[in-house]
């Protein structure tokens, strides 16, 4: 197994609004969780990214939209599935949807690891840095 302290973090944000992935951007950035994030307009670019481009060591974390043309988020999480030999990743849903259902569909997938309401904000930036899948890349006594 992978030393995971060596594994560095990089962040894929999919949405298919420009305006959000912008926003996203400096959010994230504003926020010191990450300067430099990955942006995908549709499930199929995000997927196509982690099947091309994944750099070995790095753990993927992606802040994933549903509703998206092409191939929304239930789409790609269902084709992540079928790819064992992905890098490692995790997933945060962030979504305009409030629907219950969603939240519960959402927790059939192992890697999602959390759900919020667009859009992001500091405090989910904050919260992100104190999930156990991602508390790693963030621990100060490194």
């Amino acid at each position: 197994m992978e030393d995971l302290l060596e594994m560095t973090l990089k962040v894929l944000i999919i949405d298919d609004s420009d305006i959000v992935l912008f926003l996203h951007q400096e959010i994230l950035s504003d926020s010191q969780f990450t300067t430099n994030p990955l942006t995908a307009l549709n499930g199929q670019v995000a997927l196509d990214i982690l099947l091309d481009q994944a750099e070995p060591d790095t753990h993927y974390l992606l802040l994933l939209d549903i509703n998206m043309p092409v191939m929304d988020g239930w789409m790609l999480l269902d084709s992540l599935q079928k790819h064992p030999n992905l890098p490692t990743y995790s997933v945060i849903m962030v979504t305009s949807s409030i629907d219950t259902q969603d939240k519960r569909k959402a927790k059939n997938y192992p890697n999602v690891i959390g759900f919020f309401e667009k859009p992001l904000s500091g405090q989910n930036c904050f919260e992100m840095t104190q999930m156990p899948a991602l508390k790693r890349f963030f621990d100060s006594s490194k």
